[in-house]
């Protein structure tokens, strides 16, 4: 079964999306409800994680989620996708590229948090000394 909910990571926010094992159209659902939520966020403030571990992909998903990258996209400062396979991966950058959204491939859930976490400690330092 498909969701999203945020969740914490080491007290950074992580609006985290799970299709992990869905086909398709078991999968639209989560993208419909993380519309929403990103929606409740300030711009440029979100750090997404999508777990699409052994999903399978079809053309009303790809649609579903192109569409939900562009709505989403002034919410978002970074998304991880973890545990895609190659095929999967060379769909993937083809959305990156059509939606200029900052994308980062992982194999594992632990390994995109841990990046997002530490692209967030980034870019606060930064901001502190700016």
């Amino acid at each position: 079964m498909s969701y999203c909910k945020v969740l914490e990571y080491k007290s950074v926010k992580i609006v985290y999306t799970d299709i992990e094992n869905t086909n398709g159209n078991e999968a639209i659902p989560a993208f419909d409800a993380v519309q929403k939520l990103v929606a409740e966020f300030p711009d440029k403030s979100v750090l997404s994680c999508v777990n699409a571990t052994n999903a399978r992909f079809n053309k009303e998903l790809l649609s579903k989620i192109k569409e939900t990258v562009k709505k989403n996209n002034p919410k978002v400062k970074v998304t991880v996708v973890c545990g895609l396979s190659k095929l999967s991966t060379l769909i993937l950058n083809s959305i990156i590229a059509a939606t200029g959204r900052k994308m980062k491939l992982f194999d594992s859930v632990e390994d995109g948090k841990e990046w997002l976490y530490q692209y967030e400690l980034k870019s606060n330092e930064q901001s502190a000394s700016a």
